[in-house]
């Protein structure tokens, strides 16, 4: 009786577990859905492989404050590539992730690009609306075509190291 009721809690468990985010490609001003792009899950980044989102190589591992490249397909820990400030995301350097020159600056829903050690704001970036990623054009970083769509919860900090890449 005990296994009867046992079993499946331990299943429903290990799906609630194994939920993943899945970045999909998004296409003109009204974000079509495309293809697959990133699969992200515990504390990883991975290309995403196939129709069905299947998860590829690990490109990136992520913590609370920093993102690393993975030293190989599995996710193993690699050097450093971002750092995360508060809401500015830097490039770092080394297994140890020293901090250097700024790449993007979070701004409510906009997100700008940004340069130097004091992260000065130049142009826009990309426009956060809902699940979806526009690019950010001009200086007041107006919403122009999107480019990916979000479908699952993610992380700040890995959203960014994402964008940093694009």
């Amino acid at each position: 009786m005990r296994t009867a009721f046992l079993l499946p809690a331990l299943l429903f468990t290990m799906v609630l577990h194994a939920q993943q985010t899945v970045v999909r490609y998004a296409y003109g001003p009204f974000g079509n859905i495309g293809d697959a792009a990133y699969v992200v899950e515990k504390g990883r980044i991975y290309q995403a492989c196939g129709p069905f989102s299947t998860k590829g190589p690990c490109l990136f591992v992520y913590d609370d404050e920093a993102v690393y490249r993975s030293a190989d397909a599995y996710g193993q820990r690699g050097s450093g590539l971002f750092r995360m400030e508060g809401d500015k995301l830097f490039r770092c350097s080394g297994s140890f992730c020293t901090r250097g020159a700024c790449v993007l600056m979070l701004d409510k829903q906009k997100v700008f690009r940004a340069d130097g050690a004091f992260c000065n704001k130049t142009d826009g970036g990309f426009v956060l609306d809902g699940n979806t990623i526009f690019l950010g054009e001009g200086p007041f970083c107006n919403k122009a075509d999107a480019i990916l769509h979000v479908q699952g919860d993610i992380p700040m900090i890995a959203l960014l190291a994402i964008l940093g890449t694009q």
